[in-house]
């Protein structure tokens, strides 16, 4: 009981330290305010009219006016039409129906005449329908550790929105913040997950060795490959970002790699320590020797599904680049001479790499903190 009150008692000491009145005062050097839209959401009541025009032969352009009401904010419950164009192409078309819920932006001109305008889908109900089942599962099914869980992610979370991003745009070096983050979050999770003890320490310091090891892996090949950083349209776009902002776009592609490895990491190390732990309370005299080829034996069954669960994300995360190379029939060194498939590849082996390494830092760390318990419970004095 006691340590459940001293866990909750620390979820709720971190939620403070890292709320946003604490965390937030940035001085980001530009004005967010200046670049947001004024977005409601709304749903659509009917399709007023629908008209088709042709543009040339193979072209055509559908125009859609619709009547929606706006569902929140300074115009709920307004009633007005938009005019929606639907160019035929499903990346960029939001085509309108009865019924439909969707994100509008409004602009007020001189006058002070409202009009809207159609962006996207509503799909943040959703989105929280699925987390909200997300975590009922959760708690349903772990009970107590299931809520361990969820405060863990909570502090995972705030750490990412309020320490990783406010100091990677205000130029900070996003290796050694992403480390620090990461150091933290490990640190923080585990601490929560599995308690103050020598179980979550090793798991710790497996997690963070297998990650400085991946990184600095990755942070090399990275170099020699000439890899620039700039492998998706998302990093490009971060050099029109508003305040000149000299960002570190080789560090943030190695910063991506240690963070997306970080989850895979804590898993092996913690399922490692997890069981060299019943081993020992099962067997207190057990050897050193054995228990490290008992942890060995529990690192290689995990390793291969885990490196497999870490290669199969990264693939599908890329599945359409895939599709795309396979269709115009590239060859494999045109494929990976490209700067965004390189990258993948070395997000993809260094991450498992740190991962691999995690098990036997693991493994000594835990025989480390455990070795006056494993001699003593042998009888044998110091």
């Amino acid at each position: 009981m006691i340590k459940k009150l001293l866990i909750i008692s620390l979820l709720f000491v971190t939620l403070f330290i890292f709320r946003p009145e604490v965390i937030a005062t940035t001085d980001i050097p530009f004005t967010p305010e200046e670049y947001q839209l004024n977005l409601y959401r709304a749903k659509v009541l009917d399709i007023k009219d629908t008209t088709i025009i042709n543009i040339d032969e193979n072209k055509q352009q559908t125009i859609q006016i619709a009547e929606i009401e706006i569902l929140n904010k300074d115009y709920k419950g307004m009633i007005t039409e938009v005019r929606n164009t639907l160019s035929g192409n499903p990346l960029y078309d939001i085509e309108l129906r009865k019924g439909l819920k969707i994100s509008v932006h409004a602009e007020e001109d001189n006058d002070g005449k409202v009009s809207f305008y159609v962006m996207n889908y509503e799909r943040s109900g959703y989105m929280l329908h699925l987390i909200a089942l997300f975590l009922f599962l959760l708690i349903l099914i772990g009970r107590f550790k299931g809520l361990k869980a969820i405060m863990a992610l909570s502090v995972i979370i705030l750490l990412i929105l309020y320490v990783l991003i406010p100091l990677l745009l205000k130029g900070y070096s996003p290796i050694l913040v992403s480390v620090m983050v990461c150091t933290l979050s490990t640190i923080i999770t585990l601490t929560i997950t599995a308690g103050f003890n020598k179980k979550s320490g090793a798991a710790i310091i497996g997690t963070i060795g297998g990650l400085i090891i991946g990184g600095l892996i990755a942070y090399s090949y990275g170099i020699i490959a000439k890899l620039t950083g700039f492998s998706t349209s998302d990093a490009g776009m971060l050099l029109y970002l508003p305040g000149n902002i000299p960002f570190d776009f080789r560090g943030l592609l190695f910063a991506g790699i240690i963070i997306g490895a970080l989850g895979a990491s804590m898993d092996v190390a913690i399922s490692i320590s997890s069981a060299l732990t019943e081993i020992q309370k099962e067997n207190p005299n057990i050897s050193l020797k054995k228990l490290i080829q008992s942890g060995f034996n529990i690192g290689k069954d995990i390793m291969g599904t885990m490196v497999n669960t870490l290669i199969l994300a990264y693939t599908g995360g890329t599945l359409s680049t895939i599709i795309i190379f396979i269709g115009y029939q590239k060859t494999l060194n045109e494929i990976v001479n490209l700067d965004s498939v390189a990258t993948e590849i070395v997000r993809a082996i260094t991450g498992s790499i740190g991962l691999i390494c995690a098990i036997p830092i693991t493994i000594f760390a835990f025989c480390i903190l455990n070795k006056r318990q494993l001699i003593n419970e042998r009888g044998i004095k110091e």
